[in-house]
Formats: C-alpha cells, structure tokens, sequence
C-alpha cells in the first residue's frame, strides 16, 4: 500500500497538473562524459518545470556532482544537449549564469578573507555604481525578503558559522533573481540549527515560485522539499519518482541496486533513522517525528500523542498527531483523566495498554463527541508514555476496520513511546539548560558593556536593553539618586504606561529599605536597592502580569544590580582620579610657568633697572645725547620684555592646549613680505625669496604664520656672519600641502644642541645659542594649523622646512 512520507509537502492536485502541464524550462538531453576510460555520465536526461523543486539523489560516486557542472557550464558534455527555454546552451559559467541559472556549490566558493558583502558582491561588482551605505542597504533588503539572518556581514566570512556561510552564498546566488537555482548539498556540513534554517529558506523560495535543482544526500531532506526525486545510479537516470508515492527504502533501494530487506530489517532502519533524526532535530520537532515514525512502523493511518498537564483543569492535552479527521483533532483535543478521557485517559490513570476493538460497543467513547467511530475510528487503542516521575501522557491509534492490537504492534508502541519519553525529557532538560544559558549570557553582555570602552556615559541603556531582552520583560527601569528615572524597552523604547508602574515599584522598595536583595514587587515586577555614591538606586523590571515573570528572574536582577553598582562606583572613582590628575597637571604648568617667567625675565628686567639706577645717580650729570641713549636701551629692552611676555603666555596656551587662531585664506607669499619687513634693515636685506610661479594661498592665521616666519628668518640673520645671505623658499609638494624652507650658510647648530633645539626652555642654555622660546612657539604655531616644523640635516648652515596643509581641515577636496 502507498503511503504519504510523513512530513512532506503534499502538492495540491490543481498544481500538481499545472506543474505536469508546463513546460520544462530546463532539459538535460542525452549527456554523457568520460574521464578517459571512466564513463561517469551515461545518456542522462532530466526536465525541471518552472516553479517546480526536482531533487537529484545518488550514492558517492553516482555522478550528480559531474551532472551539475555540465549543466552549469564548468565541464563539456561529450555528448547531449543542455537547453534552458528550450534553446541549447553553449560557452561557460558566466553566460548560462547570464540566461538566468545560478548554482551554489558544496565549497561554497567564498572568500574567508572578505566580508560578507564583500562575498556576496563577489564576481558582479558594481562597486562603481554603488556607495557602501547603498550596498548594505541593498544587503538588508535582500536577507529581510528572504527572512534569514546571516550575522554580522561586516566580519570575515571566515569567522561565520557554516550556517551563515551557506546563507551567503545563498544569497549571492540570489541576487540577479535567478530562473533556475542549482542547491549542490546545501545541507552537508551544518548542524541541526542551522540545516533548518536552510531548510527554511528553501520552502520561503519555493513558495515564491523558484525553480530548483536540489542535489542532496539527506533523503529526510529530500523527501520533505521535492516535487519529484531524480535517482541516479552508475552515472545513469534509473527512476523519477514522486516523494508522495514511495518509502525511504524505495528510494534507497534504486540508488543502491539492492532489493528491499525484510519486515523486521525496515522496522530496524525506520528505528535507526528515527535516532538519526531525534539527535539532529530541535526539541519541538521530536514529538511529530516519533509519532510519523509510528505511524509508518504500525501501518497506522491516525495516530496521536496526549502530555499530561496540570493546574486548575488536570487532562491530558494532543501534543501530535497524523492522518486525523478535522472533528476527530477537535473531538480529542482536551481529554480528562480516567474513563471520561476514553483510552487515553484510562491508560495514563491505569498506566496499561488499553484496547478497544470496536468503538461503536464501548463505554470509553459514549462521553466523546462526536464520537471516533462517526469519523471512521472504528478500532482504537492507548499506551502510557512513562517519563522518570510516572506516566506523562499517552499514544492513541485509531483503525479504520475492527481489528485487534498484535503482540508485535504492543512491543512496538512501547518502543516508541520510550523514544517519546525520552524526547519529552530532553525538551525538558534542554529548556532549562537553555533558560540558564540565556541568564548567564545577559550577564555576560551587560558585564562586557559595562566594562567596555563607554562604560555608563554611552553604555548604561545598552546594558538595561541587554537586560530586558535577557528577561523577556516589557521594560527595564534604573533610578539614580539626583538624576532621571532611565526607562528602556526591549526595541529601546518602553511600552505605554510601564512608566508609572516602575515608579511605583521604586517606591515601593525604597519605602521596604532592603539593600542588596532582589525581590518581587507590585502586580508584575522584580527589582532590587542597590547603595551608590549619592544615595540609593533602584533596578526594577516588569513584565504586566505575575505568570510572565521567569523562576530566575529575582537572581538575575539581584546579580545585574551588583554588576551596575560596582560599575557606578568605577565611574564615580574615575571621575575622581581625573579631577586630581587634573589638578596636579594644573599645578605643574604653573611651577613651569614660574620657572620661565623667572629665567626668562631676569635679564631684560636687571637691564631695565641698571639703566634706570644710573641715570637716577645724584652725583652724576648726563647730557642729552646720553641720556637718550639710555632711554632708547631702556625701550629696547622693555620691548624685548614685551615679546618675552608675548611668548610666555603663548607657550603656556600652546602646552595647554589653547592657542587660538583666526584662520581665513591668506596669500603665503604676502605673509613672508610682511614678516620680512618686521625686521632691522640689515636682516631684510639678507634674505632672498624664492616665489612660486603663480599665487598660493592657505587656510592659515596670518599673523600667527607672521610670527613664525619673523622667528625664524630673524634667528637666520643674527646667527650668520654679516653678509651672509638667507634664502626662504614656497613650493607646493602633493596635493594639499606646501614646503617652505628657510635656509643659512652660517656656521650651523652643533649636534648636542640640534636634538632639543624646539624645546622651550633649556636650563644652562643661553638663548644666543638658539635654545629659547622662539622655536618652541614656533612649532605650536605650526602643529596648531595641522602642519609640522622640523630641522633638515645640512652639511653646512642650518635648514629649517615648514610643512602646511593649504584647505580647511574639513575640507574634502
């Protein structure tokens, strides 16, 4: 008798005929191909229709792989004939991916090296045509219509899951909307999660009308997703069959060339098939496969599978079932204990096998309406699934023909229904594992927000987020003493009205004066006081109602407010330490500052007072002519204590960060003029410059420039022999810069004093050997425009370069 694979997708009859009805849109024609004398492909043919999924199947060696790359253009056909539309296919790869076939291969053919937009844009770049912000954008478009997440495509692929990876070239095989997708093992190497997260998005494409070709050695998979099975064996088509209309074993009969074993073999290979797929299926999937399985060991067309629960309303509760009557599903869906129950209910309170050989003449079913034997449920029977702490439900089979329960069938439910028990029991285990997990996890990423780089000034509501979602509450709430309540929701903003409650809740705890220990408060909600500097804050969470509320919700925010205290008291004592650090560097600028003012003030102020005590000699008469003199020196010298003035206050605004300039466009060569004619008559005359060709202007301050070029070319004249000629040069280098030079053939600045020469004070240095302030300032005035100043090596004279960036730092152009 043939039997529908439980699980798979059952095509209605109408499409059915309109897929048989279509024309195929890809046809494989007579190919063949040798590897010298191994014959791999003998005379294949195949049609794939549109719209239609055709799986190719065989065993290692079969060929599919070979069949693959002829149809895809990567290998020749020795002989036959491959035509999409019915128009024959020539040249390679590239012009059948241009008539609309993409194929994804078992290697995936990625780059581990690239990002995952990089890979998906692999082959096709358009990178000329598209910004970044345009091709993410495009990205997101592309996973959000397929429904998948591929993690994060700004890291290299190569630090991907295989599930992420497949999903990428998944979807790079997507993006031209392909005609036809070839899948050559999509599944192969990934784990359970991520198979059906293939699996998904395969049944999303296939809903949207994609054709496909999948080639696949998991016949579960197969048997799920195919419209038509393609077998090959020895490099030769043997069947086409439909998933509807054969076993497993069929199929894997035709690949192999075996005949079908016997009965207690097939049991044997549905049980070791059934383990398969329990160990690679998740939890919620387990119970429909066992019952499937079931169905198809005990030739059994309805079956179904009651867990008992409790609460207000003890009962049993259909947790799977097949091939049951629409009334039949309603009629069972909610079953008492005990014999109101019907055999279900009997065998879960007896804990025995119940059979019922005929439901038309037994009490089980008078209480059932409507009754099993109205809906063809002529027979029925009930097993106890038996879990560590008792029974925890029962397997109900219905029979359409009166017919008693065999002594093989009994040993069989109870086989099944252990592997049922012990499903049960792993989902069980595995959602608490998973629920400690999930807390452990919250902790750990509101830990590593904490801890990161923004801590609680950027990262405090990202860690509430992280916390509310690790909760599943409706929203999260911190209230810090002399600050605003911080409310945040799952997306980041709190539902309507959560507000109000967490503020009651705060209260609440405050009013109760517990520190430390997390408790449940108001209708729906947990939080916990917690001691900060300041005062005292609260963490509080709600979810609406007391049964939303986790058995690890009260621990989790009790360790999460331990985690925000000791991370406000960093804060608070970071804080700290940079106010002192603060202070003590405000105190050594002003040591420094004194120190300067001490050094380089002494002299011009004892000349000032010399002259002035002399000319204030009572004994002593000056004439005119000397008095003058002694005035010009005194003004001389209360000019130059002017400029030491000048350069202290800029060498402090230049150490603390604070120089200020007034940038506009300036002509560099009308800069060097106006410094140049600051100086004595003898400086201007020896220097020489040496102008660009056309104007060059610069974003700059020109009288800061000013001051720099006056320092520079002044110190060149007096640290030269009188005659000796100056040269300053502009000439722009690369784009957006220029090089100006001022150069000396003077006798040069010796070694030891050319490695500290920009320092801006040299204790034991005099300043006529070029140590002073002068340079310091100059390279601050120089840095603060985004340029550098620095002394070439000469082999005579001295050589100063000034580097200067020409447009805004803004600027982009």
């Amino acid at each position: 008798m043939s039997r529908v694979r439980p699980g798979s997708r059952l095509l209605r009859r109408q499409d059915r005929q309109e897929l048989t009805a279509s024309p195929a849109w890809l046809k494989v024609r007579g190919v063949s191909k040798h590897y010298g004398p191994l014959q791999v492909l003998d005379s294949v043919s195949l049609e794939v229709r549109p719209g239609e999924l055709v799986a190719l199947v065989g065993e290692n060696g079969a060929g599919k792989s070979t069949l693959v790359k002829c149809i895809a253009g990567v290998l020749p056909a020795d002989v036959g004939q491959v035509l999409l539309d019915s128009s024959p296919l020539g040249g390679g790869p590239t012009s059948r991916r241009a008539a609309g076939l993409a194929v994804v291969w078992q290697d995936l053919s990625l780059c581990d090296n690239l990002d995952g937009i990089a890979n998906l844009f692999l082959g096709r770049e358009r990178w000329w045509l598209h910004g970044e912000d345009d091709r993410r954008t495009e990205v997101k478009d592309l996973f959000a219509r397929l429904g998948v997440d591929p993690g994060d495509t700004s890291r290299p692929v190569g630090m991907l899951s295989g599930g992420q990876r497949q999903l990428i070239a998944m979807a790079r095989a997507l993006l031209d909307n392909p005609r036809l997708l070839i899948l050559d093992e999509p599944t192969a190497s990934l784990g359970v999660h991520e198979t059906r997260g293939v699996v998904r998005l395969i049944h999303r494409l296939r809903a949207e009308g994609k054709t496909i070709l999948l080639v696949s050695h998991d016949l579960d998979e197969v048997f799920e997703l195919a419209d038509r099975i393609v077998v090959l064996r020895q490099g030769r088509v043997v069947e086409t069959v439909s998933p509807r209309e054969v076993h497993r074993e069929d199929v894997v009969a035709l690949m192999t060339g075996a005949e079908v074993g016997s009965t207690a073999r097939r049991q044997l290979e549905r049980l070791e098939s059934l383990v398969d797929q329990l160990s690679e299926s998740e939890p919620a999937a387990s119970l429909p496969l066992i019952v499937s399985a079931m169905a198809a060991a005990l030739d059994h067309d309805m079956l179904s599978l009651h867990l008992r629960e409790g609460g207000e309303r003890p009962g049993l509760r259909l947790a799977a079932a097949i091939g049951l009557p629409t009334g039949l599903v309603h009629a069972i869906r909610f079953l008492e204990m005990g014999e109101a129950g019907g055999p279900a209910g009997l065998a879960v309170t007896d804990e025995r096998v119940v059979v019922v050989e005929d439901t038309r003449h037994d009490p089980f079913f008078g209480a059932m309406k409507p009754s099993a034997a109205s809906l063809g449920a002529l027979s029925a029977w009930a097993a106890p699934v038996a879990g560590p702490d008792g029974v925890i439900g029962a397997v109900t089979g219905f029979g359409g023909a009166v017919a008693p329960l065999t002594d093989d069938q009994r040993r069989l439910v109870a086989l099944y229904a252990s592997h049922a028990a012990a499903a049960i029991e792993r989902e069980r285990l595995l959602d608490e594992v998973t629920g400690r997990n999930r807390l452990l996890e919250t902790l750990r990423l509101v830990l590593e927000i904490l801890a990161g780089p923004d801590q609680l000034r950027g990262g405090l509501s990202l860690a509430l987020v992280a916390l509310c979602r690790g909760l599943d509450a409706d929203a999260v709430a911190l209230e810090l003493p002399g600050a605003a309540t911080l409310v945040v929701g799952v997306e980041g903003a709190p539902p309507a009205g959560t507000g109000a409650a967490l503020s009651a809740m705060a209260a609440e705890l405050l009013e109760k004066g517990l520190s430390g220990r997390a408790q449940r408060a108001g209708p729906g909600g947990v939080g916990a006081v917690i001691e900060v500097p300041g005062g005292r804050a609260v963490l509080s969470a709600t979810w609406g109602t007391a049964d939303r509320i986790g058995p690890d919700a009260v621990g989790l925010i009790g360790d999460a407010g331990r985690s925000l205290q000791l991370a406000i008291e960093r804060e608070a004592l970071q804080t700290a330490q940079q106010e002192a650090d603060a202070a003590r560097r405000s105190q050594a600028i002003q040591r420094e500052f004194l120190i300067r003012l001490s050094h380089e003030l002494r002299t011009p102020l004892t000349a000032i007072q010399g002259y002035v005590s002399t000319l204030r000699q009572p004994d002593v008469s000056w004439d005119g002519v000397a008095q003058n003199a002694f005035l010009d020196r005194i003004a001389t010298e209360s000019a130059r204590l002017a400029r030491l003035v000048g350069d202290l206050l800029d060498s402090s605004a230049i150490e603390a960060g604070i120089l200020r300039l007034d940038p506009d466009w300036c002509d560099l060569a009308l800069v060097v003029k106006a410094a140049i004619s600051c100086l004595p008559p003898r400086a201007a005359g020896a220097v020489r410059v040496s102008e660009p060709a056309e104007v060059v202007t610069v974003w700059a301050d020109h009288d800061r420039l000013e001051q720099v070029f006056v320092n520079l070319i002044d110190n060149a004249v007096r640290h030269t022999p009188e005659g000796t000629a100056v040269s300053v040069g502009v000439e722009p280098v690369g784009q957006g810069w220029l090089r100006i030079c001022i150069a000396d053939e003077g006798p040069g600045i010796p070694e030891e004093l050319a490695a500290r020469i920009f320092e801006p004070y040299q204790r034991g240095v005099t300043e006529a050997s070029g140590a002073g302030l002068g340079l310091a300032i100059a390279k601050g005035i120089v840095e603060a425009h985004g340029g550098e100043l620095r002394l070439l090596p000469a082999a005579s004279g001295t050589i100063f370069e000034i580097l200067l960036p020409t447009d805004p730092p803004d600027s982009t152009g």
